[in-house]
């Protein structure tokens, strides 16, 4: 009896009999799952105690391994894996470079955009227009005034004595400027990345006063000191105070996100002291006067930085014809960072902010070999195109409600015109295969072909080949049958047979593949190793499957030879049918049709089918389908969704009932070890 007792008090149900992920347990009855006695601890005896002590010495014994094995590793493979962690860490670092180059744009222009919106108020402007010296005032912008008010009605000649008086404004008000407007502190320095675990007050000057309100910038004006950026923005300020339709120019200070850009300077505070940015060689803000008399002509003005007075004020074409011949009238790159240990600026975007915060991008004025920003589709597949469209998305964001007048329209064109005839063709094959701007025959990818009659630029020599050059913008590119699915589109019927390419370069990735490719090769028909490639204009909208019926004419839902279903878009959903996207719902489902799960009301026999939503190639050679939730028909997803929602519960009283169980088992194996520990105190306490 007491050997018998013992057996039943020291039966549990433990941590292991229960596994979560198993699902064949949640369909058995309760009564078969469960089963405990409570045991009556009180009435244990001597031989109840020495099973006790020896559950230990058994425990012990039963935890020593029957068998182990020893792996030698190949220092190969050590070799791998430090390599693929080093890998890791660059394509990390490569992706923060990214995401700052991203967010560093968004920030710059929405500070472009605020500090313009100050240089618009009237109160500033007010203040400006009195610092200006009654000279100017009473005589030289009084009369131009005047004299452009009949500005139809010039002759030839009258114009242009009128547009040597506004170039001698010009230049006086820039001589006025640059006496009177004194630098007492640091502007943008953004030279290179910051090393990691350093101060910033280190690397970056903070010894500007912020502007931030109307009263900071009243300020500003009064003692007419500041930093040389400052300096930029207040002269643009100061020419629409005397009417003129003036623009703050900014070239967005972004970093290159390859992995050598050089390394933000330490500040040496001695010299900063001194220096106010004198050896930043190049402005980061400017300003495009459009001229008066004529509006087709912009004039560039810099009153900060450059000390040769040739550079202080530059005249070239808005808009207009733009031929190869003539670039030099609609493009200066006098403000292009020149590359050398002493210049570490950049220049990616330029932009111009108008009076009322329209923001244009006036980039190919100033920069060559950017005809890519201007193609009828970026190439979303570099950085550089990424970047362009996010760059013309926060563009058209913050234009969304302004108006572009018809001389704005013709400024647009005349700035595409400019991008897609400045350019530099690459005399390498290296070169080539970076450009973002050309291609060639020898530099496509595997699913790239030239449009057919695409115009050729120029015929260079390549690798000793001579080879006809094109826009990237001539490209078109192919996509496989099944790439095309992943994207929710089929290749039309008519078009399966003229592909516009076919290529070897796409290897399986998967065991049986393989063997079917290396088998087509031991068989001399390397031609059906091929892969056909189709354009876009080939495809249609995904062409669903459909619903079939039986002899009875029942529906019967469409599966492939494995049981499921592909639907990686939306619009690949079979007419007649229904996504759910419930959690567990196949597994609850397989339960109910092989007879585990019983709902009182629902007899009926249910349709469903898996849903493949994509592969996963964690294990090599293997292609895991990822599956989300079930298709069923519309006429059943009533029926379905109540037999889910039993499952749900029913799961849910089960899991509740097995956290009851455990708690009492706790409770029970706590009162145990009180009643040894109260037991052994009073054996050998004493």
């Amino acid at each position: 009896m007491g050997e018998e007792k013992s057996t039943k008090s020291l039966f549990v149900f433990s941590d292991d009999d229960y596994d979560e992920s198993d699902d064949s347990y949640d369909d058995q009855p309760v009564s078969k799952k469960i089963k405990l006695e409570e045991p009556d601890i009180d009435c244990l005896s001597d031989s109840d105690w020495e099973d006790v002590f020896s559950i230990p010495e058994i425990s012990a014994q039963s935890d020593q391994p029957n068998e182990f094995n020893i792996i030698i590793r190949d220092q190969r493979d050590e070799e791998e894996e430090n390599r693929k962690r080093k890998l890791l860490q660059l394509v990390k670092e490569k992706q923060q470079r990214v995401s700052l180059q991203y967010l560093s744009m968004v920030i710059y222009i929405l500070h472009a955009r605020i500090r313009n919106l100050l240089l618009s108020n009237q109160r500033v402007l007010r203040k400006l227009k009195k610092l200006l010296p009654d000279s100017l005032m009473s005589n030289h912008l009084k009369k131009f005034n005047k004299s452009r008010k009949n500005l139809e009605s010039m002759s030839p000649e009258a114009k242009l004595e009128l547009d040597k008086h506004l170039i001698y404004i010009l230049k006086y008000l820039i001589k006025w400027f640059r006496k009177n407007f004194k630098h007492d502190s640091n502007g943008l320095r953004v030279l290179g990345y910051m090393p990691t675990g350093k101060d910033a007050k280190d690397y970056f000057p903070q010894n500007a006063k912020p502007i931030s309100s109307e009263g900071d910038l009243l300020s500003i004006v009064k003692k007419f000191k500041h930093n040389r950026d400052t300096g930029a923005e207040v002269f643009t300020a100061l020419l629409r105070s005397i009417g003129f339709e003036s623009r703050l120019v900014f070239s967005l200070p972004l970093l290159n996100t390859s992995k050598n850009e050089k390394r933000q300077p330490k500040l040496n505070q001695e010299i900063l002291k001194v220096n106010k940015d004198n050896d930043l060689i190049f402005p980061y803000f400017w300003t495009e006067l459009i001229n008066p008399i004529d509006p087709s002509e912009v004039i560039i003005i810099e009153t900060q930085c450059f000390y040769e007075e040739e550079k202080n004020l530059t005249r070239i074409k808005r808009f207009g014809t733009t031929p190869k011949g003539n670039l030099h009238r609609y493009y200066t790159d006098r403000f292009y960072p020149i590359q050398s240990q002493f210049c570490q600026m950049s220049m990616h975007y330029v932009l111009s902010f108008s009076k009322d915060n329209l923001i244009i991008d006036v980039s190919p004025r100033y920069m060559k070999d950017i005809s890519y920003r201007w193609f009828n589709r970026l190439d979303l597949r570099t950085e550089l195109g990424r970047s362009s469209l996010l760059l013309q998305s926060l563009i058209r964001i913050f234009n969304r409600h302004k108006e572009y007048t018809h001389f704005d329209n013709l400024e647009l064109d005349g700035l595409r015109n400019t991008a897609m005839i400045n350019y530099v063709i690459p005399t390498n094959f290296s070169a080539m295969k970076r450009s973002p701007n050309f291609i060639t025959e020898s530099t496509l990818r595997y699913n790239e072909v030239i449009i057919p009659n695409s115009e050729c630029l120029k015929i260079i020599k390549l690798d000793s080949r001579k080879e006809p050059v094109y826009f990237k913008n001539s490209l078109l590119i192919g996509k496989s049958e099944s790439q095309w699915k992943f994207l929710g589109r089929s290749v039309k019927p008519e078009e399966i047979g003229k592909p516009i390419k076919t290529t070897k370069a796409l290897t399986p990735r998967t065991i049986y593949n393989k063997r079917i490719y290396n088998l087509n090769i031991l068989n001399n028909t390397p031609e059906h190793n091929e892969t056909k490639l189709y354009s876009f204009s080939q495809t249609c909208p995904y062409i669903k499957m459909k619903v079939a019926y039986d002899v009875t004419g029942k529906p019967v839902l469409p599966r492939n030879k494995y049981g499921n279903i592909e639907i990686f878009r939306e619009n690949m959903i079979p007419e007649g049918c229904i996504w759910l996207k419930l959690p567990e719902i196949e597994r609850i489902l397989s339960n109910y049709v092989s007879g585990k799960l019983k709902h009182d009301e629902i007899e009926d026999k249910i349709q469903y089918v898996p849903v493949v939503t994509g592969f996963s190639f964690a294990k090599a050679g293997q292609a895991i389908p990822t599956k989300e939730g079930v298709i069923v028909l519309v006429q059943d997803a009533t029926t379905i969704k109540k037999i889910w929602l039993s499952g749900r519960m029913q799961h849910y009283r089960l899991a509740n009932l097995r956290r009851k169980w455990r708690s009492l088992h706790t409770w029970r194996e706590m009162l145990i070890r009180l009643r040894i520990s109260r037991r052994l105190e009073n054996d050998y306490g004493k």
